[in-house]
C-alpha cells in the first residue's frame, strides 16, 4: 500500500521531528505543557500563603480550614492558523543550491522537501509566537493576541508591587546614588515573601546589562570576589543567550543573563524579546506551563488535544496543494507572585 506524504499521520510524524526553534524563555520559565480537548482552558492562579496552624483544645471541635490561595480563570487560547501553497510550477524551477544542469531529485523527493520546509517554517513561527507571549507575561503579567477575528487579552495577576519603575536617582544609570545590588536583594526578598519561591534567574535587557556590569558599586563587590562572573560554559548556552555571572550577595543567589532575540510585531517592526530597559526575576521551579486548546478541525477528529495539527488538501482549479498548521497556545503564568519586572534604566 502506498502512503501519501500528505497523510495526516505522515505529517504529524514530520512535525514531531522538526527541531524546536530558539525559545529560551519558554524552556526556562514555562517548561510544562497541557493539551485540552476543549476550546476553553482552565487556568489555576496560585497565590502563596503562609498560614499558621490553629490552636484548638483537644476537647473542642476541630476548626474548619478555609481553602484559599488559588483562583481559577477560564480563557479561550488564541488560535494560530496559517497555510502555504505548493504549485506545480515550483517543480519547473531550480532549487536553491542546485547547479543549473544537475539532474536533481524527482518530483516526489522535491515535494517531500517542500512539505518539510513549510511545516518547519510554520512550526518555527508558532514557537516564536509562544515565545512572544512568554516575554509579554514576564514583562507585566499580561498577554494580548490580536488578529483576524482574534482579540485575546489575558491578565495573570502579577502584583502591582512586582511591576517596578525606578526613577530619578534610583535609575542604575545614576552611578552615584543608585545601588543595583541592594535593589536585587530587596526585589528577591519581596518575591520570596509573597510566593515562598526563591528567584534564581534574572534576565537583563541590553541597556540594563551595560549599566549593571559598569556600575561602580557592582565592580566594588566584584573586586571583593563576592560576585562570580561568567562561570557557566558558554557552549552550554543557546544562541542569543549570554551568561553574565552569578550574584551571591546578602542572602541572594542569582544567575544573570541577557537574551538577544528579536521578532517582527504586527506592523513588521523589529522588537527585542526583552525590552532594553527592563530586568525580569523569576524561577524555573514553578508550575508555569503552556496550555493548548483543542484543535477545531474535522480532519483532526472534530476536536483534538494536540499542540500542533498539520493538514493538507488539493484544489483542482487552479491546481494547488495547500499545507496548513494549526495550534491554540496560551502561555500561562500560574504563580504570578514568583516573578518580578523592573524598569531599571
Amino acid at each position: 500500500m502506498t502512503v501519501s506524504i500528505y497523510d495526516t499521520r505522515t505529517m504529524m510524524a514530520a512535525v514531531r521531528q522538526i527541531p524546536p526553534a530558539n525559545a529560551w524563555l519558554l524552556r526556562t520559565f514555562f517548561p510544562g505543557k497541557t493539551e485540552f480537548t476543549t476550546k476553553h482552558v482552565d487556568v489555576d492562579i496560585i497565590k502563596g500563603k503562609r498560614k499558621v496552624g490553629a490552636y484548638v483544645s483537644p476537647i473542642k471541635e476541630g476548626r474548619v480550614r478555609i481553602k484559599e490561595g488559588m483562583t481559577t480563570k477560564i480563557f479561550i487560547p488564541p488560535y494560530l492558523k496559517e497555510k502555504e501553497p505548493i504549485t506545480p510550477q515550483e517543480f519547473f524551477t531550480r532549487e536553491a543550491g542546485n547547479v543549473i544542469y544537475a539532474p536533481g531529485d524527482g518530483p516526489n523527493e522535491r515535494a517531500q522537501r517542500e512539505l518539510g520546509r513549510i511545516l518547519g517554517e510554520l512550526d518555527t513561527s508558532y514557537t516564536r509566537a509562544e515565545e512572544v507571549q512568554a516575554a509579554s507575561i514576564l514583562n507585566d503579567g499580561t498577554v494580548v493576541c490580536t488578529g483576524e477575528g482574534i482579540n485575546v487579552q489575558v491578565d495573570f495577576g502579577m502584583p502591582s508591587t512586582h511591576k517596578i519603575t525606578l526613577t530619578s536617582t534610583d535609575l542604575w544609570t545614576d552611578t552615584t546614588n543608585s545601588d543595583p545590588l541592594t535593589d536585587l536583594v530587596d526585589w528577591c526578598n519581596l518575591v520570596i515573601k509573597d510566593s515562598g519561591i526563591v528567584p534564581r534567574k534574572a534576565v537583563l535587557g541590553l541597556d540594563v546589562a551595560k549599566a549593571f556590569v559598569n556600575h561602580p558599586k557592582v565592580k566594588d563587590v566584584l573586586n571583593n570576589r563576592r560576585i562570580t562572573m561568567g562561570q557557566l560554559d558558554p557552549q552550554a548556552m543557546p544562541e542569543g543567550v549570554t551568561y553574565l555571572g552569578n550574584v551571591s550577595h546578602a542572602g541572594v543567589d542569582l544567575d544573570l543573563y541577557t537574551y538577544q532575540e528579536w521578532y517582527l510585531d504586527a506592523n513588521d517592526v523589529e522588537q527585542p524579546m526583552v525590552p532594553a530597559d527592563k530586568i525580569w526575576l523569576g524561577s524555573s521551579a514553578t508550575a508555569n506551563k503552556i496550555l493548548y486548546g483543542a484543535i477545531q478541525d474535522l480532519k483532526a477528529g472534530g476536536i483534538a488535544a494536540l499542540a500542533r495539527f498539520p493538514k493538507s488538501w488539493e484544489q483542482d482549479d487552479p491546481s494547488v496543494r495547500w499545507v496548513m498548521l494549526q495550534s491554540a497556545p496560551l502561555v500561562a503564568m500560574l504563580q504570578p507572585d514568583a516573578f518580578l519586572s523592573a524598569k531599571a534604566v
